[in-house]
């Protein structure tokens, strides 16, 4: 027994020394990832800063326009209106968003047509969209020349892009009677301001704007490589990206009329919007167009190319919507239309709404913004 005690003691002091003299293995670690480098536009992020009231860099004549025009002032008005709006609307519509819409942060085209500039609501719905396409009457404009302005030109023109957000502030949605008067070239100058304001406050910073065009094949083109851009629908392409800078997305603005007699005097946007990819609609304060005939060529596309439409009673009558093509799923409460729009009567939308399983929308959007009957539409295609 002692000689068999011995031995086994001796083989656990060899094992014991072996395992003191081995290394211990390093464990394997993967390599970070390769962070995306973006080439900025600085001066052009730093103008779309200046003007959307935020902490820019000091490129060209911006150092001495923060101390001696208004710009100081608008700043802080401006952030009080967008902390309001984030509180009492925007924070809520993620929520929203995150419970009841489908693939919101998987989406990869937004068709917003009747959005105008408001790149706003769409990217607070669908924030990681690959691209977003909105459709308006506003003119497309472009940024300012700031340094080649007045202090009180300058002044004039932080007040007018602040009067250009009180719908928006107020409502929640441009009203294009204004707008159209607000966005002159001789106040904010078009839509680019606006959509750059935007994706500044959303949290972004801008790659690059560059203005497009639709040719004759119905392909949108950069608007240098088209002869005579007056001769198309044209627009601007806006290229941002978040802080990390590791993906870009874009926004699309084209300033066009799509009612049917609209896309007949432009064939080339009527094969555009044809070819467009499998999207997410959005409608929101379109003014009841799509309820009539003279706007059936628009309403066919959403209905073909949506993967889902998320709408307020404004946008497609619910009598178009097929159920045997599209799963339905009613949010808020139904009020027929004010004044403004009294033709409008849906009472089979009225019935739907009688139904008790219909959930409460928990933010103000739209028209009815002043009563609190919000309703939303989502149709899922099946």
């Amino acid at each position: 027994m002692s000689l068999l005690k011995n031995l086994l003691l001796f083989s656990l002091l060899i094992l014991f020394l072996g395992a003191c003299n081995s290394q211990p293995k390093k464990p394997v670690v993967a390599a970070p990832p390769k962070p995306y480098s973006v080439a900025y536009d600085t001066v052009t992020e730093d103008v779309a800063l200046f003007i959307s009231g935020m902490p820019h860099g000091k490129s060209g004549c911006l150092t001495r326009l923060d101390s001696t025009t208004s710009w100081r002032h608008f700043s802080v008005r401006l952030d009080s209106g967008f902390l309001d709006l984030d509180t009492a609307r925007f924070a809520k519509m993620e929520k929203w968003a995150d419970s009841e819409l489908l693939d919101c942060h998987g989406s990869k085209t937004i068709f917003y047509p009747f959005g105008g500039p408001d790149f706003l609501n769409a990217n607070i719905f669908y924030p990681n969209a690959a691209s977003y396409i909105l459709i308006g009457l506003e003119p497309v404009g472009a940024l300012p020349d700031l340094c080649n302005m007045t202090t009180e030109q300058v002044n004039k023109y932080l007040e007018d892009i602040r009067y250009s957000l009180k719908d928006v502030f107020k409502r929640s949605y441009f009203i294009t009677g204004n707008m159209i008067g607000a966005l002159k070239k001789n106040s904010v100058n078009g839509a680019i301001p606006l959509i750059s304001l935007f994706i500044e406050r959303n949290g972004y910073n801008i790659v690059s704007i560059k203005p497009v065009g639709i040719d004759e094949n119905g392909k949108c083109q950069p608007a240098e490589s088209l002869i005579n851009l007056r001769d198309y629908p044209h627009g601007v392409k806006f290229e941002f990206a978040a802080d990390t800078g590791r993906r870009i997305q874009s926004v699309y603005y084209f300033q066009t009329d799509i009612s049917d007699e609209g896309l007949k005097k432009n064939p080339s946007f009527e094969k555009y919007l044809s070819e467009l990819p499998e999207c997410y609609t959005y409608l929101k304060a379109a003014s009841y167009l799509m309820h009539g005939k003279d706007f059936s060529v628009i309403r066919n596309t959403v209905f073909e190319k949506s993967k889902t439409i998320l709408q307020d009673d404004s946008g497609i009558a619910y009598r178009y919507f097929d159920n045997k093509k599209w799963n339905i799923h009613l949010f808020g409460s139904y009020q027929k239309p004010g004044k403004e729009f009294s033709w409008i009567n849906e009472t089979d939308l009225a019935k739907a709404y009688t139904d008790h399983s219909v959930k409460p929308v928990p933010f103000t959007l739209g028209y009815n913004w002043r009563t609190q009957h919000i309703n939303l539409l989502y149709a899922v295609k099946k």
